[in-house]
């Protein structure tokens, strides 16, 4: 394999790695195999363009989005060694997938969002090598799907599915044992950066490279890269790597919006003098706190402007056409003055979430949605989420993490002895469990009895009807806090309405909820549903904003929506990002709160 093989080049004057499509965890022995790839799909041989996704403009094909389908290439390794590792990366790729190498077995994953990879020496070979992909998609309703239609056709805010490969695949070369993952924990108190970083388990090939033979060296560097540096050389214990470092070694800078300082840190893995891995990955010191008096970043009151972003890309569905099509999302969001977005039921790539990290955007994780309950998807639903925090726990840009929206596929929680009610309650503890650092809502917009922020969402249809509800919300009304009917569901789907001001903010109200901070996840929609207001859409954004702001109850507000997306045409943009309002009338409107 070469060094630093062919892949994006956006960003390269940044001290981070951005060569690769993890720059969070990147290997500069990496090779791309994005490309033109042949697909099968029921008898019928095309080619397609990886990663984009089955169906979309820029992929080729225009299979439909359920079946089997088989992706097969070939790759060269000039320099195959049975010395080395060769590990088989795959971004993400919807919904069952099981990879052949040379006709050997590599491994298989269920889930359309998290990133999986596969040791493929036992099956590779010097020189030309085949790899096939079999990816199996549905409509199945119990699947972790998003936005996806999980009908034939796509419908009211359910859009046209995806299916198969839909962020990168490449290739990196390792030694025989090799790093999995880093954590890093910040004591600010103290003033000192904890990291902990995860060998690969043991397997027959490893086996006689114990852990006693191998040492780490850590080197944590300032945030620009060129100045003051920390390093350490570490033993493993029960096959973690532990080391502790004082803010001052590396003239530690602070994370934050306005200066989104990232600290690069390089790992590398040493048997003797041998390298047997080198990881370039990187963080951002920032301290979360919320409560009753709101959100705080590093200490200071930050009060949170997020507009719902749906992840949605003209001519790539779920992927952009590259890089620079989410630097321009981002840069407009800014533009608009929000400081955050909200991911809507879609995880996005690790590239986004970097490039948040390193543009001083607020960003929430978002597990997307399946529409009705089993035990098998229970399963597969807990183990996606594991992958996701393990994947995505060291980006500073994510402030929040969301399991659920709007009750979608887990109605039995209105049951307290329900399965249902059981599983959302086992994820809460799992998720805090595994990232204790960021607030959680269990439910998101509906009722809640389990959370660290309590958000509702609502589209009343004007701007006097929003503010009574704040005024019942603030005086404790019991309507408007707690109870639940089949009737406000049923106006819901079957009246096409959003009556939010009759939905409650509770289904039990938790022993925390007088200490939690309130956030209006999702108002506006303007443009889409029929409001009483006939004038310029930058009016009702003005005037809704202004009273969120001036009703004193919210940590802050998410809008809805960056842009257009299939039947929703209620964006800022359109879907191909053209502006549809005036930018610096909405940029004032999301700085009214400075005003006051």
């Amino acid at each position: 394999m070469t060094k630093e093989a062919s892949g994006n080049r956006f960003l390269e004057d940044s001290h981070i790695f951005a060569g690769h499509p993890n720059p969070s965890w990147a290997r500069r022995t990496w090779m791309s195999l994005d490309g033109i790839w042949t697909i099968t799909h029921r008898a019928t041989k095309k080619e397609i363009r990886v990663p984009f996704p089955i169906g979309s403009k820029e992929s080729g094909v225009d299979f439909k989005d359920s079946g089997l389908f088989v992706y097969e290439r070939e790759f060269i390794l000039n320099s195959f060694s049975m010395a080395k590792r060769y590990l088989l990366h795959i971004g993400a790729c919807d919904y069952m997938t099981t990879v052949f190498v040379n006709a050997h077995l590599v491994g298989s994953h269920i889930g359309g969002y998290a990133s999986f990879s596969f040791d493929i020496t036992s099956a590779a070979k010097p020189g030309k090598n085949r790899i096939e992909i079999r990816v199996r998609d549905s409509h199945s309703p119990f699947q972790v799907r998003g936005k996806q239609t999980f009908m034939r056709n796509a419908f009211f805010v359910w859009y046209e599915g995806i299916a198969g490969i839909w962020q990168s695949v490449w290739l990196e070369e390792v030694g025989l044992r090799y790093l999995e993952r880093a954590e890093t924990n910040f004591d600010f108190s103290g003033q000192k950066l904890a990291v902990s970083v995860f060998l690969k388990l043991l397997d027959n090939k490893g086996e006689h490279i114990p852990d006693s033979s191998l040492r780490l060296r850590i080197t944590v560097k300032s945030s620009d890269g060129r100045g003051k540096q920390a390093i350490r050389l570490l033993e493993a214990h029960n096959g973690v790597f532990k080391a502790t470092f004082g803010f001052d070694e590396f003239n530690a800078a602070l994370w934050s919006i306005e200066t989104p300082n990232l600290h690069p840190m390089a790992l590398t893995l040493l048997c003797g003098n041998t390298v047997f891995d080198n990881v370039e990955t990187y963080f951002g010191l920032r301290e979360i706190s919320a409560g009753k008096d709101g959100f705080k970043i590093n200490g200071k009151p930050v009060f949170l402007k997020m507009v719902l972003n749906q992840g949605y890309y003209p001519g790539g569905v779920y992927t952009p056409l590259d890089y620079s099509r989410m630097v321009e999302d981002i840069r407009t969001i800014k533009a608009l003055g929000y400081n955050g977005a909200r991911i809507h039921e879609k995880v996005e790539a690790p590239y986004f979430h970097y490039l948040c990290d390193r543009l001083g955007l607020l960003t929430s994780f978002e597990m997307p949605s399946f529409y009705l309950p089993s035990k098998k998807g229970f399963r597969r639903y807990e183990s996606e989420l594991k992958e996701l925090i393990l994947r995505d726990s060291m980006h500073p840009s994510c402030i929040m993490r969301m399991l659920f929206n709007e009750t979608w596929g887990i109605w039995g929680i209105y049951r307290k002895s329900s399965a249902t009610r059981s599983f959302v309650e086992k994820m809460y503890r799992l998720a805090k469990h595994m990232d204790p650092t960021r607030p959680l809502i269990e439910n998101s917009g509906w009722e809640h009895f389990m959370t660290d922020i309590v958000d509702f969402h609502h589209y009343l249809r004007n701007a006097s009807l929003a503010r009574n509800l704040y005024s019942k919300i603030r005086d404790g009304d019991e309507h408007t806090l707690e109870g639940f009917s089949l009737r406000r569901v049923l106006e819901f789907y079957v009246k096409n309405q959003v009556p939010f001001a009759t939905r409650s903010v509770f289904l039990e109200k938790p022993s925390n909820a007088d200490v939690v901070p309130l956030f209006l996840s999702e108002y506006g929609g303007f443009g889409w549903y029929d409001t009483e207001n006939k004038n310029a859409v930058e009016e009702s954004i003005e005037e809704y904003t202004r009273d969120i702001v001036d009703s004193r109850l919210f940590c802050g507000y998410c809008y809805t929506q960056l842009y257009d997306v299939g039947s929703e045409v209620n964006g800022l943009m359109t879907f191909e990002r053209n502006p549809k309002v005036d930018i610096e009338r909405v940029r004032k409107a999301n700085n009214w709160e400075k005003e006051q």
